[in-house]
């Protein structure tokens, strides 16, 4: 056993799963209501989930299967983009990827979809499943767990639609976790855009899998439940569709996607102007950038990885740039780099999420578009969602690199 710690440093991977629990106490917002059980079992169960997707071949099997199925979830999407957008969709061509015509359309389906599957009260009994499996494992209700799991395929602004007739009654705790699982996980699409750019698929894969326990352990931390209407899951499953039939729920879906895909159009174009501006004041001031500056921050990671000298800073460094900038461009810089195997596998799954600032905007019109009246919670747990993203993509890269 020592041996095996000895080798890789890993080792320095148990201290980084203690070092990352502490980073969230510390930041809690209410530390004396902690659920020290809740963490076990989560933390348990991500190992669990780590072993089964990289030890067993069934765990491959599956989890490939059912990445298989969310992808042709967005192959049907395209055929309607297709027929409004032309080739613009096809990512292979010299624009590639565009993300007003593949992320955007992408959204008014699954609104439709959605809406449709919770008329015929689908959604309703997944959340109830959901609830009666999990809730005595985690103690965490069916429609903030169904996020939390489909965020993992799915994406922030698709799975929040699988769940939008419960959010209005969440706690500000569920809303966390609505939002730490967004920022903690990556969408379907864009995991395949990744897999084109040579990054390791089954990593990804198991990264999204590892996120599912980890995004809740994490939320859980920083913003334990401590109201009690959070209990009662049963009365929030009951939900019935306000749709008079299938094509009222298919046409409401429709304008609740559109409305959520303009939304989060918006709020990125504003966000990413915001940041260059920032970027370029920090430059002619102080000639550096926010990618830099949280290079340094997140360096301490690298080391806690097992790795050391150029490459611990190297690998902090892609932090940097993922909470910075989004990433796509951090998995672009990392499979440019001369990092060793085991490098690139450890930080593939800390990059595997969406936790930038960028997607604070993104969150506020996607989710705010679906429930206005819990905006002002939107926008005051907007850096709570990036800090609880980032630090449950390192939880799964610490867990990866005790199992690999």
């Amino acid at each position: 056993m020592l041996g095996y710690l000895l080798e890789y440093n890993r080792y320095c991977n148990i201290a980084g799963i203690f070092v990352i629990l502490a980073i969230a106490c510390f930041f809690s917002q209410h530390r004396s209501r902690i659920n020290y059980r809740m963490i076990f079992n989560g933390i348990l169960l991500q190992f669990i989930i780590g072993f089964f997707v990289l030890k067993t071949s069934v765990g491959q099997y599956c989890v490939n299967k059912l990445a298989l199925g969310v992808e042709k979830l967005y192959l049907f999407a395209d055929k309607g983009s297709e027929m409004v957008f032309g080739n613009l969709i096809d990512s292979s061509g010299p624009w590639g990827f565009l993300f007003v015509f593949k992320v955007l359309p992408v959204i008014i389906f699954f609104g439709a979809l959605m809406s449709l599957l919770f008329y015929f009260g689908i959604v309703q009994r997944v959340v109830m499943v959901i609830n009666y499996v999990v809730r005595p494992i985690l103690g965490t209700t069916g429609p903030e767990t169904l996020c939390a799991i489909s965020n993992s395929f799915l994406g922030q602004t698709e799975a929040p639609l699988l769940i939008r007739h419960y959010l209005k009654k969440m706690t500000k705790s569920e809303m966390l976790v609505v939002m730490v699982s967004g920022m903690g996980t990556v969408s379907g699409a864009i995991l395949a855009v990744f897999v084109a750019m040579g990054v390791p698929a089954v990593h990804l894969l198991t990264a999204s899998m590892m996120a599912i326990p980890g995004t809740l352990v994490i939320a859980k931390i920083l913003l334990p439940e401590t109201s009690k209407t959070a209990e009662d899951a049963d009365a929030q499953v009951a939900m019935k569709s306000e749709s008079a039939n299938a094509f009222d729920a298919i046409a409401s879906g429709t304008s609740d996607g559109l409305q959520l895909a303009l939304n989060v159009g918006a709020m990125l174009i504003s966000f990413l102007a915001l940041i260059a501006l920032i970027n370029a004041i920090l430059s002619y001031f102080i000639g550096t950038s926010l990618n830099v500056l949280f290079g340094y921050l997140f360096s301490p990671f690298g080391y806690l990885f097992g790795f050391s000298g150029p490459e611990a800073m190297s690998i902090g460094e892609l932090l940097g740039i993922k909470v910075a900038v989004n990433e796509l461009i951090a998995y672009g810089e990392m499979l440019k780099m001369n990092l060793s195997d085991r490098a690139v596998t450890i930080v593939t799954y800390a990059l595997c999420g969406f936790s930038n600032f960028s997607c604070i905007g993104i969150q506020i019109g996607g989710i705010g578009a679906l429930v206005p009246e819990r905006r002002a919670w939107l926008t005051e747990l907007g850096l709570y969602a990036v800090l609880g993203g980032m630090l449950s993509n390192l939880m799964s890269a610490m867990v990866a690199g005790l199992l690999l």
